[in-house]
């Protein structure tokens, strides 16, 4: 499942939490990217205090080398910010670079290429980065078109996130025309058609299935992906709650370790876990776990090392606070730590490792 990261023993792990800004569109009173430490054994969480003031970080992406954050900057003029981190969780910024767009919400970081979603006006941005990290001009901007049948939400494209299925190509999640948008390149070159009001969101890789969280239909939809063709079939799909829900419930964010499957639902309030069955080709609803606070939008997972166990840290975005939800080993699914975090407006939660990150360093003045 994505978002794990590394620790010695009763170390506590590093996460960062981006949040909504007095100057970001939407507003929050949030200051930025806050530091959080998590200590694996119980669940608790420590507030580390404000990592870096930048507008509306709503989506954070790590590059491991070198040690890299990025962060959109959620407003009607969108750029994507660059950091260094150190191995004292210090953010230091780099620059930053123009997404092409309105409302960037979404940010993937995939070996020496960066890619960036704008939800109002759907343009995809792909960057090279530089040896240092740093995002330059955008090798690519790429804008949409299309509608969809929930006219208030889908008068246009609205891109959400971006997947890598493969080393070649990147999907591009577009809520506003029911599509996965199909990139090489530098270029888009095809579509995947999802069902009319789907609403996809975000998308989740599994080997050559992806599943993806459907934000207007309240549905996980199962696809199977063929590197080859650059071509996705659509198998089926499921209820994100395990009932009918469109229009009350509108899932976020989706993960995966290829046996279980997470969902945020937000109105319905849950983390959902799905069991993957047929190799990967179906999901089974198992469970819905309350998230811990209202308006579940973005989660990570914390992986346990030895005996550690594994946990979720959900964000919950009206609740302003972090909930901490341990994960069965046999079942995969969450039980809540009773552990919270007050924080303001938290929207995104990115496990960062920051014992490789003090390794590499002592390495280095070695």
């Amino acid at each position: 499942m994505g978002g794990s990261t590394d620790g010695s023993v009763g170390g506590r792990r590093l996460l960062l939490v981006g949040t909504y800004t007095p100057d970001s569109d939407p507003p929050g009173e949030g200051e930025g990217i806050y530091r959080v430490w998590f200590d694996p054994m119980t669940g608790e969480m420590a507030d580390g205090g404000a990592a870096a003031r930048t507008p509306g970080p709503s989506f954070l992406a790590f590059r491991e080398d070198p040690p890299t954050v990025y962060a959109v900057n959620e407003r009607e003029k969108g750029t994507v910010t660059a950091f260094r981190i150190d191995g004292e969780a210090a953010l230091t910024e780099l620059g930053q670079a123009p997404t092409g767009g309105g409302s960037p919400c979404h940010v993937l970081a995939r070996g020496s290429e960066l890619a960036v979603t704008n939800y109002a006006n759907g343009v995809a941005a792909v960057y090279a980065l530089s040896g240092d990290g740093l995002p330059g001009e955008a090798v690519a901007e790429l804008a949409h078109s299309g509608s969809g049948p929930v006219t208030d939400r889908q008068e246009g494209p609205h891109a959400h996130s971006a997947a890598a299925p493969d080393d070649r190509h990147l999907l591009v999640a577009d809520l506003g025309t029911d599509e996965l948008r199909v990139l090489r390149g530098g270029e888009q070159v095809g579509t995947v058609a999802l069902p009319p009001g789907t609403g996809p969101r975000h998308t989740a890789v599994a080997g050559e299935y992806l599943y993806v969280a459907g934000e207007l239909d309240s549905r996980v939809h199962v696809l199977r992906w063929n590197a080859g063709t650059g071509t996705a079939e659509h198998l089926g799909s499921v209820e994100a709650t395990g009932e009918e829900a469109a229009g009350e419930n509108f899932p976020a964010e989706i993960l995966t370790n290829g046996d279980r499957v997470h969902v945020s639902n937000r109105g319905a309030d849950t983390i959902a876990t799905f069991a993957v069955r047929d190799g990967g080709a179906r999901l089974e609803h198992v469970a819905n776990t309350p998230a811990g606070g209202p308006w579940p939008r973005n989660f990570t997972v914390v992986r346990g090392h030895r005996e550690e166990p594994d946990h979720l840290v959900v964000a919950a975005q009206n609740g302003d606070s972090l909930a901490s939800l341990r994960l069965d080993p046999d079942t995969g699914v969450p039980a809540d730590t009773g552990h919270r975090l007050r924080l303001p407006v938290p929207v995104c939660v990115l496990p960062v490792p920051i014992t490789r990150i003090r390794r590499r360093a002592g390495e280095a003045r070695n």
